[in-house]
């Protein structure tokens, strides 16, 4: 996947001071679901609805993305960010799918469709072995190692955890109150060339922080971890 390279600084492990014990530990997820839906897509409050109820499973990371390509059609999503219409137009790309649409699944970076079952998101985990990700936070930085030498991307996602709903007055969707779950905020991507950096992130309350490590040729999701 091509992304805009967000410019970071590199660290080696041996060069952090801080001590482990003022370092949050990171939650791993078994599973990464993304939702590209739109406030203005009539087809979008079901797949909605599903993200939410997976979001009850503590093993399963859920992210949702608003897309801004059906705007046009009344309503301006209000958490879209022509960002997130890049990263799907990335992902059809490296899945050879033949365009973008919404709602559509991905699921772990590897299979999309605009509707699963329960069942279905179970069966497509992330690889048991992962790249040994470790993610950190000390103070306003996010730390990142993994021992890989695979060609990986890594994605910084920053995201507002739990339901938010928005009343929806115009186009498609007009008149009914839409619930999203876990919306993103911002995609950061690291320069990545060694095998750890950082990223220097104040504080937000309300956010969380997902590392996501994509191989750079499938987009396969190879590890994740989650941060407050």
């Amino acid at each position: 996947m091509k992304r805009l390279i967000i410019p970071i600084m590199t660290v080696l492990a041996a060069s952090i001071t801080t001590s482990a014990a003022s370092m949050e530990p990171a939650e791993k997820p078994t599973h990464v679901v993304e939702l590209f839906t739109s406030q203005g897509c009539s087809s979008c409050p079901k797949a909605n609805r599903f993200i939410t109820k997976l979001s009850d499973d503590p093993s399963m990371l859920v992210l949702t993305y608003g897309v801004t390509y059906w705007d046009y059609l009344g309503w301006t999503d209000t958490f879209g960010d022509p960002e997130f219409t890049k990263r799907q137009r990335e992902y059809r790309d490296a899945l050879g799918a033949k365009n973008i649409y919404t709602p559509q699944i991905i699921l772990g970076g590897m299979e999309h469709d605009s509707r699963y079952s329960k069942k279905d998101v179970a069966e497509v985990a992330l690889p048991t072995d992962g790249v040994g990700l470790s993610f950190t936070r000390s103070g306003e930085m996010l730390m990142i190692e993994t021992d890989t030498a695979t060609d990986i991307i890594v994605d910084i996602v920053s995201f507002t955890p739990g339901d938010q709903t928005v009343d929806v007055k115009r186009g498609e969707n007009r008149g009914r109150v839409l619930k999203l779950t876990n919306v993103v905020t911002d995609v950061h991507t690291l320069d990545w060339k060694n095998q750890s950096a950082s990223l220097l992130m104040p504080e937000t309350k309300g956010t969380k922080y997902a590392a996501l490590i994509h191989d750079r040729k499938t987009a396969q999701i190879l590890d994740a971890a989650v941060l407050d």
